[in-house]
């Protein structure tokens, strides 16, 4: 029996570069997704990592490269990105279609995985919602909390990835995957909520089989993405993270919580906010032991993890 795949995407673009720029670049992959990646090869998952481009970082030998353009060709991402749309739609359109045609498992190139994920039903993830201030969500008919089968918990979160595609699931998920690629033709809205169909289908999959799971924050996203320029949860020292603080009516848990119960740790600094913390090249010699990000580097790398992820 194969492994279930492990999905990622990771391609870089900027508004300076011409179209043999962008398909001559050659990638060398931030610090922070060594991590990410060393996880993968601990926990030896089958991962595909689709690109446009040629990345030069040495990746671990389960790590199989795809091409994006097989996909989502190559010069129709050009022309879209130069439009003004984001990579990030991109990623998302690449990643739901090919776990439609292998029942994959969506994941955040700087999602790191704590313990082996679940792969024998389908699930989705939630990360917190405010419960406070203006954009605490109003829970009613018009915006229904998410389905959770088992009533394990109430469901009043918002949706995330990753996500395991099933079999019974995989129409619904290509056929996301095409709506997003023809958003992709169409000039881009300014407004984000252009894009909200997107988590509001996950939604509506969800509800369909009584057999899938939908996880709470902790499993996948216990650290919050509320963040501020210069800011992230996961390297603050002294951390927040011990199972007292709010943010917004949200109790971030304590770090062995995360350690304990969380599969993955959702750290949306790269792929997801463009002002949240640049990762530099001496990320992991300065990053502090208490931190999440050092705690989750010594679980997955013992004692040596910042000289193996320095190198």
């Amino acid at each position: 029996m194969s492994k279930t795949k492990h999905i990622l995407f990771w391609a870089e673009y900027n508004n300076s570069m011409t179209y043999e720029m962008f398909i001559n670049k050659e990638v060398t992959l931030s610090p922070f997704h060594k991590l990410s990646l060393k996880s993968h090869e601990k926990l030896n998952t089958d991962v595909v990592l689709f690109t446009y481009q040629k990345i030069k970082t040495k990746l671990p030998k389960n790590i199989k490269l795809k091409d994006a353009g097989k996909i989502f060709p190559i010069k129709i991402a050009y022309k879209v990105l130069r439009e003004g749309h984001s990579i990030a739609h991109i990623s998302d359109c690449v990643r739901l279609k090919y776990a439609s045609q292998v029942n994959g498992i969506v994941l955040d190139m700087d999602a790191v995985l704590l313990r082996e994920l679940p792969s024998d039903f389908g699930w989705f993830a939630s990360m917190p919602a405010k419960r406070t201030g203006g954009f605490a969500p109003k829970w009613g008919n018009s915006h229904p909390p998410l389905t959770v089968h088992d009533k394990s918990w109430n469901g009043k979160e918002l949706a995330a990835f990753p996500i395991k595609v099933t079999k019974g699931m995989s129409k619904q998920i290509e056929s996301l995957a095409h709506k997003i690629m023809h958003t992709l033709l169409e000039p881009p809205k300014t407004n984000s909520k252009s894009w909200n169909y997107v988590i509001w289908t996950l939604k509506d999959i969800m509800k369909k089989d009584k057999t899938y799971k939908t996880f709470p924050p902790i499993s996948f996203c216990p650290v919050p993405a509320w963040l501020q320029a210069g800011k992230c949860y996961s390297i603050e020292s002294p951390t927040r993270l011990n199972g007292k603080n709010k943010l917004f009516g949200y109790t971030l848990p304590s770090i062995k919580t995360i350690l304990n119960e969380s599969y993955v740790v959702q750290h949306f600094m790269e792929s997801a906010f463009s002002n949240s913390e640049k990762i530099k090249d001496t990320f992991w010699k300065k990053i502090k032991a208490d931190s999440l990000v050092a705690k989750e580097a010594k679980h997955i790398l013992g004692d040596n993890w910042r000289f193996i992820l320095s190198k």
